[in-house]
């Protein structure tokens, strides 16, 4: 079984926690608690995907199709997540959250580069 999808939303939950505490001490509790909630919007749903193909991965035939209504799950609750937090959470501090994001997201990259060793 690979696990190497689930290792690359660990390493997305703690570049996460790293980066709150950071804009924490940068911006204080609205900027921590902003740049956890950006990581989360990038790897709660990176961790569901990657839930779907670890379960796909038994049946062959099933695993392309996993993959693209994954995907598709997986922007869609990201979208989601985003209008959530505009609508409920008034004190976000956008620039935590999207540096945030940008930064977790960018962690596929380098779970890319770990693989092709």
């Amino acid at each position: 079984m690979n696990t190497a999808p689930l290792r690359v939303v660990a390493w997305q939950a703690g570049l996460s926690v790293l980066l709150a505490v950071g804009w924490g001490l940068l911006r204080g509790g609205p900027g921590a608690a902003s740049a956890f909630i950006g990581g989360a919007i990038c790897f709660v749903p990176s961790g569901l995907f990657a839930l779907r193909l670890l379960l796909a991965q038994s049946r062959q035939d099933g695993y392309v199709f996993a993959f693209f209504v994954g995907e598709a799950i997986k922007i869609l609750l990201s979208i989601a997540l985003f209008a959530g937090v505009a609508v409920y959470y008034k004190n976000a501090d956008w620039l935590a959250l999207i540096v945030t994001y940008i930064a977790v997201l960018q962690v596929y990259v380098f779970g890319l580069l770990m693989a092709s060793r």
